[in-house]
């Protein structure tokens, strides 16, 4: 009797575990959800470079994807979606004079607000793509950036 119970048993639930197992695999691909606060101004908009490889993290001309968020209430919202699973980084400024360009004194020092995926800093230059990466392994993952 206890032979046939557990066959049972085992014929209704292994089939669940397949199907929960099956669909787990399937999802290879979320969003991304970037909030970007600290900025001074509505003025302008936020460029976004969400990159995948160190590669295109330190070609500042070809992103992996490239956006440009609107500003409302020094605020602004990027919303990323069918990202395949893996790791990403993402830089972004402050395009206050709408020029598409990072705008640099004569020493080359940004004079517009930028930020980094976790919020990392570097002294000279942009942060390294270690310290900017993070990694995309469920269906939707908010992120922070201060943008200063």
């Amino acid at each position: 009797m206890k032979k046939v119970f557990l066959i049972i048993l085992l014929l209704f639930t292994v089939p669940d575990s397949i199907a929960v197992y099956l669909f787990q695999s399937a999802a290879s691909e979320g969003t991304i959800i970037v909030n970007f606060t600290g900025l001074k101004s509505d003025i302008g908009y936020v460029k976004v470079a969400l990159t995948n490889s160190e590669q295109n993290y330190k070609d500042h001309k070809n992103p992996y994807i490239g956006l440009t968020i609107p500003i409302s209430n020094n605020k602004a919202v990027a919303v990323i979606e069918d990202i395949p699973f893996g790791e990403y980084a993402v830089k972004a400024f402050h395009d206050e004079d709408k020029n598409d360009e990072l705008t640099t004194n004569f020493l080359g020092i940004p004079t517009e607000d930028y930020g980094f995926s976790n919020d990392t800093r570097s002294m000279f230059g942009p942060p390294s793509w270690n310290d900017a990466k993070f990694l995309l392994d469920k269906e939707q993952l908010d992120i922070s950036i201060i943008i200063k």
